[in-house]
């Protein structure tokens, strides 16, 4: 008996490897990255003289902030329907900023301006697959090549690469 048990132990498949990812939004399109570059999020108020200049402190570490939402979408307007322009009224921005503080191997700290609350995420390696690059053109997107198909997700989420991103 023990023999057989060890047998289809054997025969088992391994578990799939999952990668766990911190998602939030920007421009109201999903995004992630991987948790592990995640080091903290922090909130910031708009009367923040430091987040103003571009800059916040953390653990008393000056943290450079990205307007992550125009580097990845290049100053293109906002993806159809999400904005002024189709008999919409403009939305304001929220003063407030959800900033999520990654390190990048090659920038170091840095502190990406988001568009929401982020949330964690786990992903089997089977929910990652590549974004067509005809997407990718039409849409004036930058620093993404993965997509990651989540069942909780609505949507497919846009695996971000900072490397390829950041000059």
């Amino acid at each position: 008996m023990t023999q057989s048990a060890l047998a289809r132990h054997r025969r088992s498949p391994a578990p799939e490897p999952t990668l766990r990812l911190i998602v939030f939004q920007l421009r109201h399109q999903g995004f992630c990255l991987p948790l592990a570059m995640a080091r903290r999020v922090i909130f910031s108020a708009a009367d923040n003289p430091t987040t103003a200049l571009g800059l916040t402190q953390l653990n008393q570490e000056t943290i450079p902030l990205i307007d992550i939402a125009h580097w990845v979408y290049h100053d293109t307007p906002l993806l159809p329907g999400t904005g002024p322009g189709l008999g919409e009224a403009a939305v304001a921005p929220n003063p407030d900023q959800t900033i999520v503080v990654v390190d990048s191997p090659r920038a170091g700290a840095l502190g990406l301006l988001v568009d929401s609350l982020p949330t964690l995420r786990r992903a089997k390696a089977s929910a990652f697959s590549p974004v067509p690059p005809t997407y990718l053109a039409i849409n004036h997107i930058r620093g993404v090549n993965t997509l990651v198909n989540l069942s909780a997700e609505p949507a497919p989420l846009l695996l971000l690469n900072l490397e390829a991103l950041l000059p």
